[in-house]
């Protein structure tokens, strides 16, 4: 079939050496954000491994799980911006391939949160921050760590 055994296991073994290296300097990136500043409020459910890989927790999103843009109703609205005022969350984090509009919103509502643009449902476009997966988790960290570290 033309594949060479022995260039694929030495490729996997140099891309699983780039992974440990990234992990690495996730850990490091995020290592100056207070374990109280540790939350994270997303557009919606995407960041549950990160959390529990790098010790935060998400506390909420602002599409509940299951529904659109258009099912997260105004009381869910409400309750999550009363959980962002009571933690002091100062970010919510979306997507860059989906639309900020009803964080912005929520954001506008609650004082001194920032909504800060993450590459979770895809990779960017060639010349973005997200081109690769290592370049779109090293992107991601850097943003979460500039958000939070405060």
């Amino acid at each position: 079939d033309g594949v060479d055994g022995d260039v694929l296991e030495a490729n996997a073994a140099a891309y699983v050496a780039e992974l440990e290296a990234l992990d690495r300097e996730v850990e490091t990136v995020l290592a100056d954000i207070p374990a109280k500043r540790r939350v994270l409020v997303t557009n919606h459910e995407v960041f549950g491994y990160f959390a529990n890989r790098y010790g935060f927790e998400v506390i909420g999103t602002v599409i509940p799980s299951g529904t659109t843009v258009g099912g997260a109703s105004a009381q869910e609205l409400v309750e999550l911006a009363e959980v962002i005022e009571h933690e002091g969350v100062p970010a919510i984090f979306t997507d860059t391939s989906s639309s900020d509009k009803l964080a912005s919103t929520l954001a506008d509502e609650v004082s001194e949160v920032e909504v800060v643009e993450l590459f979770s449902e895809s990779l960017g476009s060639d010349d973005s921050q997200g081109a690769t997966y290592l370049d779109m988790v090293r992107t991601n960290a850097e943003r979460i760590a500039a958000a939070l570290a405060g």
